[in-house]
């Protein structure tokens, strides 16, 4: 059964996304990016979907306060794990969210074990159905190599496609040169992108569509 997104992206972007894909997130600084991330992880509540975030630039508190706002102010998130790489808050629930902390955005293999961890949580919860979010890769890139994160996302994004989950990874194209943004580009099945624009937001989709769609207003 697809993961539904409808009433997130106008739906003549997106209304529904299959099992196992993984998505770029991509939109320079302002434009919206996480906010619309934890919204399209938000939207899986209503599906009794869990929902994990790695957050490599705000602390728990901040994510787990965003996405609670995605969910119109519901105290209750349902099955919520934050791998936390900016702060030291392990073991500990923050607002009801369980989080796992990781010592810095440049620990990939610290990131990879709490998410395995995670995984394994989840079907002992019998949650079969989960949205995961990056927030963001671009931090990554000031602490590791392209060629050890494009491996490191290799092993992640099959985790989330071999699980038939949903991965949606934010990306700052502005703060990458274009090979960069290309090679990481090439472990995800699609892109949703985000500019701005004079009138205010616009976003398009590439690469799990027939063709890339139009710009469409987002605000």
């Amino acid at each position: 059964m697809p993961y539904k997104i409808d009433g997130v992206l106008p739906p003549e972007l997106l209304t529904e996304v299959e099992p196992g894909t993984n998505l770029l997130v991509s939109g320079p600084a302002m434009s919206g990016k996480r906010k619309l991330l934890l919204q399209l992880l938000a939207r899986g509540a209503r599906e009794s979907e869990g929902s994990v975030v790695v957050t490599s630039r705000n602390p728990a508190e901040d994510v787990t306060d965003a996405y609670r706002d995605a969910l119109d102010g519901d105290e209750d998130l349902g099955y919520f794990r934050v791998i936390d790489c900016v702060s030291s808050r392990s073991g500990a629930s923050v607002d009801g969210a369980r989080v796992h902390e990781v010592s810095s955005p440049g620990d990939l293999t610290g990131i990879g074990i709490e998410f395995s961890e995670i995984a394994r949580d989840a079907e002992a919860a019998d949650i079969e159905r989960l949205r995961v979010g990056f927030d963001s890769l671009s931090p990554l890139l000031m602490y590791v190599d392209l060629q050890r994160l494009f491996r490191f996302l290799h092993v992640f994004t099959s985790q989330i496609q071999s699980r038939d989950w949903l991965g949606l990874f934010a990306i700052d194209p502005d703060s990458h040169d274009q090979q960069e943004v290309n090679t990481i580009s090439q472990l995800f099945d699609g892109m949703i992108e985000i500019r701005l624009a004079e009138e205010g937001r616009e976003a398009r989709v590439r690469g799990i569509t027939d063709a890339p769609t139009d710009w469409v207003a987002l605000d």
